[in-house]
């Protein structure tokens, strides 16, 4: 079941994204409009994988991923509980890499192992978050990761939303290379070893009826986060670029917790 932990023992980082696929068709930001009105559901799912953020204390942007291993744990679980979705699949599998796997490679072994009509956008996602920028004077230690991808999928023509949950755990590591006759050895780079990594896909279905019956108590509870926001916040910054100048949520102001 989803409920449990999905972080594995020893997890030192997270890399985090989030995408949209589909047609978001909100029409207002009443904050009882957005649950009571199917067609803006698509804002609906994106609070609510804020708020879960928020309560967690998961926060990409701004937060370095050495300090998101158990934030990603505890916002999995406050989003598989929340009452207005149900879980529609579950998928575990692993997947072989072998020494020195090229980024396409990575890549296309993703895309192979997730079932799903965007698993080349995700694949490519998947790709991105490869930590293969580490430094190795200071990020040697960061040899087990989890790539974590938040997918909220609103079909065009209809007002059906999923949210998908999606996690790699794979391992890092860097180059032994002895210096030369020609002078030092380079730095070391990262790479990925050969091993078994593992994949995770839990798939959610918004329950309209839940979200329209409860919209006001749930328009009390959560903050209205837009899709395009919810994606800035759930991904975490390039690894070497400026963090954001502009905080774009307060996540320290959420402390209610969902009670129906």
């Amino acid at each position: 079941m989803l409920a449990q932990r999905h972080a594995y023992s020893g997890t030192d980082a997270v890399a985090s994204a989030a995408l949209f696929f589909g047609e978001d068709t909100t029409e207002s930001l009443n904050p009882v409009d957005i649950f009571k009105n199917p067609i803006n559901h698509a804002t609906a799912a994106s609070s609510v994988v804020v708020f879960s953020a928020a309560q967690a204390g998961f926060q990409p942007s701004e937060k370095s991923a050495e300090s998101l291993p158990d934030a990603l744990d505890d916002f999995v679980r406050k989003v598989s509980t929340f009452p207005g979705w149900f879980l529609s699949s579950n998928r575990q599998s692993s997947i072989s890499l072998k020494n020195h796997t090229t980024v396409e490679e990575f890549e296309h072994v993703i895309r192979e192992s997730i079932p799903t009509s965007h698993n080349g956008k995700i694949a490519f996602k998947f790709a991105e978050l490869l930590p293969l920028d580490l430094d190795f004077e200071e990020e040697k230690h960061l040899k087990n990761w989890i790539l974590s991808l938040v997918v909220i999928d609103k079909p065009e023509g209809g007002n059906s939303v999923s949210v998908l949950l999606a996690y790699v755990s794979l391992s890092i590591a860097f180059d032994k290379e002895s210096k030369t006759c020609s002078g030092p050895a380079p730095t070391p780079k990262a790479y990925i070893p050969e091993q078994r990594a593992s994949i995770n896909c839990s798939d959610f279905k918004i329950n309209a009826g839940f979200l329209i019956a409860n919209a006001q108590q749930l328009a009390n509870m959560l903050p209205i986060v837009d899709v395009e926001t919810t994606i800035a916040l759930i991904t975490s910054p390039p690894r070497n670029g400026p963090k954001p100048e502009d905080r774009l949520f307060e996540w320290g102001s959420q402390q209610k917790v969902f009670s129906f």
